[in-house]
C-alpha cells in the first residue's frame, strides 16, 4: 500500500467569498449526472473563481479545488497497475486536502474508503485487511513510513479537461465503514447513485444554495458530515471548518464570525452548545437554519433551540449510513405539532413499517422502519450473509429501527431493534428507561445499557445534566424507584459531567459499558 501526504499551498488564484445575492445554480449542472466526482468537475470549472472552502488558514476557491482535485487524479492514475476500482483510504481532518483527495480519487475512477483521524491501529489493521486499499492518503507521515508528497500542478483550472472516467451509477463510489455487531468493521457500499440521489434529496427539501455558508464541524468520515459535504459541493456553496466541540462556545463565535448562514449536528452535540456554548445569546444574524440528524434529539430541546436561534428554522432529520445518510425531514412549521416525530420521507425516498414477517403495519402499530430508494446502498463489503439479512430483493433496506407512523403519514422512532433485552420475562428497551428518567430531569441526557447481575439481566444507568443542575445519585435511585417498574429499575447508577462521545460526536456506549461492574 503506497502512502501519499497531501500538503498543497494556498492558491494563487483568488477566491470571492460569496454574496447574499449570488444568483449561481447548480441543478443545471447535476441533471443527469452519473459520476459524482463529475458533477464536482463540472461545477467547480463553472465556480472557479468563488470559495468552496474557508479556514484559518486561509480560503480556498473552487479553482484551487479542482487543481488540486486534478493533481490527486493524475498521481492515482499513473500509478504502476492502477485499476477502476482501487481503494484509496482518506485518512485526514476535514480540510481543504481532504475535498481534493476525495473527489480526485472519484476522478481517478478510485473507491474512497473514509477513515477517521484518530483510527486506533487494531481498527485500521481491521479495515485494510478487510478492503485492501492501494493508497492510503495522509496529512503527515508516521515515522518510519515512506511517504510520496503530491505536488499542485500548475496549470490553471480553465486549462484542466474533463476526464473520461468508467465508474458510473451502480459503480461503487465509496466503503464506509460502521462497527458492526460483532465489533469487527462493517463495509458500507455506496455507488454513484447512491450519493448522488441522496444529494438531490436533500437538496429538494434544505434550502442550500450557491450563497450557503455552512459551518462544518461533522466528520466528513462519517455519513452525515459525508453527506454535508456532497450538498454543499454539488450546490457551488461555501463550507468553513472552524470551532472545536471541546470549547463549545467557539462553534457559536465561528457562525457569527464567518457569517454562517447554516449548521447541521448530531444531537450530543447541541446539547454542548446548550449546555455550554450559550446558544441563542449572540447574534448570528446572518444564520438562515440548523439541522439535526444522527440520533433523537429530545422534543424538549428541539423548541428551545428553535426558539433560540429564531428566525433562523430549525430541521429535524434522520438517516443512516446504508441510506447514504439521510431519509426523513421534519420541517421547521411542524416541530410543534409533531413532537417526537422524525418527519415524512425525504422525495424520491418510501418509508414502511414491517412485521416480523415482512407484512406491512398499519398507523399506530410499532414494527421494523423499512426503506427504499436510490439512496440505498449496494450491501456490506464481501459480507452477502449480512446484506441478506438487511436487504431485500425488491430494493428494501432493514434499518434497524423500531418505528411507528401517525395517520397523517409522520413516523417516530421507537428504538434500536437490537437494543431489545429480556429482563425477568419482559422485552424491555432501554429508551423506555432513559425516557422516563429524562422526563423526570428535563435538563440531563440518559442512557440505559444492559449489564449481568448474577445470572440476571438488568440494567446500568448513566446521567449526564445538560445544564448546572445538581443531582444526586440518591435523588436519582428514588425517582426510578418510583416511576419505574421494578424489572426496570436499574442497579448500577452514575451521574457524569459529559458523556463520552464517539468520533461522529454520538454517544459511546462501548465506553460507558466499560465502566459497569462485572459479575
Amino acid at each position: 500500500m503506497e502512502t501519499i501526504v497531501l500538503q498543497f499551498e494556498l492558491s494563487a488564484e483568488p477566491a470571492v467569498p460569496t454574496l447574499a445575492e449570488d444568483t449561481f445554480d447548480a441543478s443545471g449542472l447535476r441533471q443527469g449526472a452519473d459520476n459524482l466526482g463529475l458533477a464536482f468537475f463540472d461545477i467547480a470549472k463553472a465556480r472557479s473563481a468563488h470559495s468552496a472552502v474557508e479556514t484559518a488558514r486561509g480560503i480556498y476557491s473552487y479553482g484551487w479545488m479542482l487543481r488540486a482535485a486534478e493533481s490527486v487524479r493524475r498521481h492515482l492514475v499513473a500509478r504502476p497497475g492502477h485499476t477502476p476500482g482501487d481503494r484509496v483510504a482518506l485518512k485526514l481532518p476535514n480540510s481543504a486536502e481532504y475535498v481534493a483527495a476525495f473527489y480526485g480519487a472519484l476522478l481517478a475512477d478510485c473507491v474512497v474508503v473514509p477513515l477517521p483521524v484518530a483510527l486506533e491501529r487494531m481498527r485500521l489493521q481491521q479495515i485494510e485487511d478487510a478492503c485492501q486499499p492501494q493508497v492510503l492518503i495522509v496529512a503527515k507521515a508516521e515515522e518510519g513510513i515512506a511517504a510520496t508528497t503530491v505536488d499542485m500542478i500548475g496549470t490553471s483550472c480553465t486549462q484542466i479537461e474533463r476526464p473520461a472516467v468508467t465508474q458510473q451509477n451502480n459503480d461503487l463510489a465509496m466503503l464506509l465503514f460502521t462497527s458492526g455487531s460483532t465489533g469487527l468493521p462493517k463495509g458500507v457500499m455506496l455507488s454513484h447513485r447512491n450519493l448522488l440521489a441522496n444529494a438531490e434529496s436533500i437538496l429538494h427539501t434544505l434550502p442550500i444554495a450557491a450563497d450557503d455558508r455552512a459551518l462544518v464541524l461533522l466528520p466528513f468520515c462519517h455519513s452525515f458530515g459525508n453527506s454535508i459535504l456532497q450538498t454543499h459541493m454539488l450546490s457551488g456553496a461555501t463550507m468553513v471548518f472552524a470551532g472545536a466541540l471541546m470549547f463549545p462556545a467557539s462553534i457559536i463565535e465561528a457562525i457569527a464570525k464567518f457569517n454562517a448562514t447554516s449548521f447541521s449536528a448530531v444531537p450530543e452535540v447541541y446539547g454542548m452548545l446548550m449546555k455550554y456554548g450559550r446558544l441563542g445569546e449572540q447574534g448570528l444574524p446572518k444564520l438562515r437554519y440548523m439541522a439535526v440528524a444522527g440520533g433523537q434529539l429530545r422534543h424538549e430541546l428541539t423548541g428551545q433551540i428553535a426558539k433560540r436561534i429564531s428566525p433562523a428554522e430549525f430541521y429535524v432529520m434522520y438517516g443512516q449510513s446504508e441510506a447514504s445518510a439521510r431519509l426523513t425531514i421534519l420541517p421547521p412549521d411542524e416541530l410543534e405539532a409533531r413532537p417526537g416525530s422524525i418527519g415524512k420521507p425525504l422525495s424520491g425516498i418510501e418509508l414502511a413499517i414491517r412485521d416480523e414477517e415482512g407484512n406491512s403495519l398499519p398507523p399506530g402499530e410499532v414494527g421494523m422502519l423499512c426503506a427504499r430508494g436510490d439512496n440505498i446502498m449496494l450491501g456490506y463489503w464481501r459480507d452477502p450473509v449480512t446484506t441478506a439479512e438487511v436487504l431485500s430483493g425488491d430494493g428494501w433496506l432493514k434499518t434497524g429501527d423500531l418505528a411507528h407512523y401517525d395517520e397523517a403519514g409522520y413516523f417516530h422512532i421507537d428504538g434500536r431493534a437490537n437494543l431489545l433485552v429480556k429482563v425477568q420475562g419482559y422485552r424491555v428497551h432501554p429508551a423506555e428507561i432513559e425516557g422516563v428518567v429524562e422526563a423526570q430531569f428535563p435538563r440531563s441526557r440518559a442512557v440505559a445499557l444492559p449489564m449481568r447481575k448474577g445470572e440476571e439481566t438488568r440494567f446500568a444507568l448513566f446521567l449526564a445534566p445538560q445544564d448546572d443542575a445538581r443531582i444526586d445519585l440518591a435523588e436519582l435511585r428514588a425517582v426510578c424507584l418510583r416511576e419505574l417498574p421494578p424489572h426496570k429499575v436499574p442497579v448500577h447508577f452514575e451521574i457524569l459531567d459529559q458523556l463520552p462521545l464517539t468520533s461522529a460526536y454520538k454517544v459511546d456506549r462501548a465506553a460507558l459499558s466499560l465502566r459497569i461492574p462485572r459479575g
